[in-house]
């Protein structure tokens, strides 16, 4: 068993700066030896930051979908320098998500990340980011975000905060979701981060092509599981389904959930495969009123599907890396293959 001075000289030697406190120091005695605390604090993101010149690169973060000149926008942002939180971790932007959101989440409770580069941070990649925040520099006065496919509605706060500090006063954010327990957790989280609920709209539903209705499977623990979609009455298309569990969700159409808004400043896509048939539906609709996509993606059918589709409609790809795939003949569909979700960032030059 390590001890308290160990846990404490760790964090001195590794991060440069004393634990966030008790309930950090608690937190990391439960590791059952000095090789396993000292592996967790140097595969954090904040030791990435800090000595991102002597951390190994792996081997899917060869290409990082990202150019140099890029990161420039994460510095016009103002870095969040205070405290940890227990129970939360805590993004350069002074974001808290709590660590029960998500159990990945557990061995950074109480930690504050540093800036998303090279790798990104314990919420996405770096590309992602970069594409999210230009979304937020460029807007005017206002700002609109659709996040569709929310979860517990990460890019809902991280923009509204981004937003606020850029002196943008008249913001609204929505976050369309199909798991009723995530979409508990964003209003929770949207009070964590003192966002008002007069500034956010979260919508229970799954996202389609056009309205209908679909099955989701309902999960005991939200924040076990994440990656739903809808499945077949019969508990089809998902593991571990059965009829008990499933229930009746609204599908939302993507072009009646634009209309919303008369203008969009960042739409954000991770509907689980789901993507390049939501995306041929609303591409008209998009480019009428949507200045920036990010998009998730989850197959390299899937890539090819929507890099395809925003190509044809005259749209700008400013960011991309595909989806990371591991060969295997015995599973029935490519996208079972996936390994790392993809990421694609459009800009559109019409609006």
């Amino acid at each position: 068993m390590i001890t308290r001075d160990q846990v404490v000289t760790a964090y001195e030697l590794i991060l440069q700066r004393s634990p966030e406190g008790e309930a950090a120091i608690t937190n990391h005695l439960a590791c059952p030896d000095l090789q396993t605390l000292g592996r967790l604090l140097t595969t954090s993101p904040e030791f990435r930051a800090l000595r991102p010149q002597t951390n190994p690169t792996p081997e899917h973060h060869i290409y990082r979908g990202y150019a140099p000149g890029d990161l420039a926008i994460l510095h016009e942002f103002t870095r969040y320098t205070g405290p940890g939180t227990p129970g939360f971790v805590t993004n350069f932007l002074g974001v808290r998500t709590r660590c029960s959101f998500q159990a990945p989440l557990a061995p950074y409770d109480g930690s504050v990340e540093g800036l998303p580069q090279p790798l990104g941070s314990t919420l996405a990649e770096t590309a992602e980011w970069v594409g999210t925040l230009r979304a937020v520099g460029e807007a005017g006065s206002r700002f609109r975000l659709l996040e569709l496919g929310a979860g517990y509605g990460p890019w809902m706060s991280l923009t509204h905060v981004a937003a606020r500090q850029r002196g943008i006063t008249d913001i609204h954010v929505y976050g369309v979701e199909g798991d009723a327990g995530h979409c508990d957790f964003i209003r929770t989280h949207m009070r964590d981060n003192a966002i008002g609920e007069d500034e956010y709209t979260v919508i229970h539903g799954a996202v389609g092509a056009a309205d209908g209705v679909a099955y989701w499977a309902v999960e005991e623990d939200p924040g076990a599981v994440y990656g739903g979609r809808p499945v077949g009455g019969d508990g089809s298309n998902y593991l571990g389904a059965t009829r008990e569990n499933i229930v009746e969700v609204q599908v939302l159409g993507i072009n009646g959930l634009l209309a919303r808004e008369p203008f969009w400043d960042l739409l954000h896509i991770d509907i689980q495969g789901s993507e390049g048939e939501v995306c041929g539906a609303g591409i008209e609709e998009m480019t009428r009123r949507v200045r920036r996509v990010v998009i998730g993606t989850h197959s390299r059918v899937q890539d090819g599907i929507v890099m395809d589709t925003f190509h044809k409609a005259g749209w700008s790809l400013e960011n991309e890396k595909p989806t990371i795939t591991v060969w295997n003949n015995a599973v029935p569909t490519v996208e079972g293959m996936a390994l790392v979700d993809g990421v694609q960032v459009w800009r559109n030059p019409k609006v």
